[in-house]
């Protein structure tokens, strides 16, 4: 949790420094099915997250930020990789996907962040998500979790 501190203070995440600082190799891959965001995957001692090159940037970020979640959540489940399509479906249990999915929203949109930018008067979708880089959506989204 450590590492995780050290981001959470900069927007936009570097979730690629995080990566590397937890141990996970990230490769952007043509060779994933268009259905499929991401998987992370026990390479020996570490980790590899493939994450789909064909997705937006935005969705990139997204995926690799839930991959990570798996890294710090479930390293115990992953073994040839857990691998979740564009709805966050996989064969491992819902929970364990709604977990990696609240960790991916609370990085790439941290709570304290963001209420300090409202504060500020930064309380627009476009400008939320422009300065989390994030979808429109992500950011209309954690808008009404934090403020209704």
């Amino acid at each position: 949790m450590e590492v995780i501190r050290n981001f959470a203070d900069r927007a936009p995440m570097d979730l690629d420094a995080m990566a590397r600082a937890l141990g996970v190799e990230v490769r952007r891959g043509q060779n994933l099915a268009a259905n499929v965001s991401g998987k992370i995957e026990r390479r020996g001692a570490g980790f590899v997250a493939t994450i789909n090159a064909a997705h937006s940037a935005k969705r990139q970020r997204s995926t690799l930020a839930h991959e990570l979640a798996h890294r710090i959540f479930h390293s115990d489940l992953i073994g040839d990789g857990i691998s979740d399509d564009g709805l966050y479906r996989s064969s491992v249990s819902d929970d364990i996907e709604r977990q990696a999915n609240a960790f991916a929203a609370g990085r790439l949109v941290p709570a304290r962040l963001v209420r300090k930018l409202y504060r500020e008067g930064m309380k627009d979708t476009p400008s939320i998500a422009e300065r989390f880089d994030v979808s429109d959506d992500a950011a209309r989204v954690r808008l009404r979790e934090l403020f209704g």
